[in-house]
């Protein structure tokens, strides 16, 4: 009889144990579209995005904008670097950083190749992401055009 207990006993146990298994009828997906549990919103833009190069170096205004909930964040680090093509930042690095201002905006100056340094028309590939204390990696990258003057 006390082996019949346990029997019992351990099959109520797994019985209970499926039955709360079973009661599901569908999965939470979390939507690709968000809502995001992070709160970070990163922009990028390049001004002007098409540069002509001719004896003088031409500049673009690259600009990162770093939101929290929709409110600017002020005092954050933003990363800049060129990926790939020719021209430098304004301190004459392929890397650079930046702090954002009271609007959340991050700038840097690119400054483009001479038309000397070029063969023909081309783009500048750069990257920049804002400093986060979290794993996720948010990241954006823009092209800018340059066309080769004569």
């Amino acid at each position: 009889m006390k082996r019949f207990s346990i029997l019992a006993i351990l099959g109520v146990c797994g019985l209970l144990a499926l039955s709360a298994a079973c009661q599901r009828t569908d999965m939470d997906i979390t939507s690709p579209t968000g809502p995001s549990t992070l709160s970070i919103t990163f922009e990028l833009e390049a001004s002007p995005n098409v540069i002509l190069s001719t004896d003088v170096r031409p500049l673009s205004t690259v600009t990162g904008i770093v939101r929290k909930n929709g409110q600017p964040m002020a005092n954050h680090l933003v990363y800049f670097m060129i990926l790939s093509g020719p021209g430098e930042f304004a301190d004459y690095t392929q890397r650079t950083s930046a702090w954002t201002d009271s609007t959340g905006v991050a700038t840097v100056i690119y400054l483009g190749p001479t038309k000397f340094e070029i063969s023909g028309d081309t783009n500048a590939a750069i990257k920049a992401q804002p400093e986060t204390t979290t794993p996720t990696y948010i990241h954006k990258t823009i092209d800018i055009r340059i066309l080769r003057g004569d």
